[in-house]
């Protein structure tokens, strides 16, 4: 057996954060607990397929009043928003064709805001991604899914930042969230899952968060890069192998319910200290997470840095 690389031993210990990893919502972060304030309206982009119809669901338990459902088409945005609609009969539900790689697209989504909602946004999640085959040879991977992996997975979401943040900024909700749905690609340069295109993309989103983080934070912003979990979803059924494929296991409403535990109004200004800005995984247990809090703040962990000494 090899010895891992300090790279491979990094992404290791960012799984395992906390000792208790999870693979479906309990009671902790249990969504149906949760009483959201009316108004409060959420636009989910890629708000179709495992992770889209995860966090609808867990926003609808929670009691929102409006939520703007996203995608390229509308190929199933219908299901996920009959399923919302089960859940609550209340809910408005506005569904929107959108690429998150056009600018044009994302501007539509500001009028939908205006025009369904008044203006009021309180939680933005950015869900689109991409990404091809695992290719682990840069000089074999093709220069097409790195380029569509930057367009959707870093800049799609700077378009949604640069577009849906100034509509965040006057709600004064006290949730005012913008997540974007990462990977543990962020973490990852090696091993089976280290192909380029998705992870170099993937880790310049996060670092977009950062950014967001160091320049919207005073202004009462919360944002943070959320791993999923591993789930079935559409383009992981067509170009994952087998032996990762069987390891994808993870509830979509699981990270559903992480997000709603992350941007639910009233939460602890200590929890929002510890977490604003950084790469997080729904996985970890968020009582054992935040046994971490302080520890978080004072070494200013689960962020990028480059090491100097």
């Amino acid at each position: 057996m090899m010895t891992p690389t300090p790279s491979q031993l990094n992404a290791q210990y960012c799984r395992n954060f906390v000792p208790t990893l999870h693979t479906t919502p309990y009671p902790a972060i249990d969504p149906a607990r949760v009483k959201l304030p009316s108004p409060f309206v959420i636009c989910i982009i890629g708000g179709r397929g495992a992770a889209g119809g995860g966090l609808a669901r867990a926003y609808a338990q929670a009691g929102a009043s409006g939520l703007i459902l996203a995608a390229r088409t509308r190929s199933g945005l219908e299901e996920t928003a009959n399923e919302v609609r089960s859940i609550s009969s209340t809910i408005k539900v506005v569904l929107s064709e959108c690429d998150i790689t056009s600018e044009k697209d994302l501007a539509l989504i500001v009028q939908t805001v205006k025009s369904e909602f008044d203006g009021r946004l309180d939680v933005a999640v950015v869900n689109s991604g991409y990404s091809g085959p695992i290719v682990l040879d840069v000089a074999q991977e093709p220069p097409d899914d790195y380029r569509a992996a930057f367009d959707v997975n870093t800049i799609g979401c700077f378009y949604a930042a640069h577009y849906l943040l100034p509509l965040l900024e006057p709600t004064q909700s006290n949730a005012m969230s913008f997540i974007a749905i990462n990977s543990m690609a962020t973490p990852t340069v090696a091993g089976m899952g280290g192909h380029a295109h998705y992870c170099v993309s993937k880790a310049a989103q996060a670092r977009l968060i950062e950014m967001i983080n160091e320049q919207y934070s005073s202004r009462g912003l919360f944002c943070a890069s959320v791993h999923p979990g591993g789930m079935m979803s559409g383009f992981i059924k067509h170009d994952v192998p087998e032996n990762i494929r069987k390891m994808l296991n993870d509830s979509p409403d699981l990270v559903g319910a992480f997000c709603v535990w992350l941007s639910t109004p009233g939460t602890s200004e200590r929890q929002r200290k510890a977490l604003n800005g950084r790469f997080l995984s729904c996985k970890w247990d968020v009582c054992e997470l935040e046994g971490r809090f302080d520890e978080i703040v004072k070494k200013d962990l689960l962020r990028f840095r480059i090491a100097v000494d």
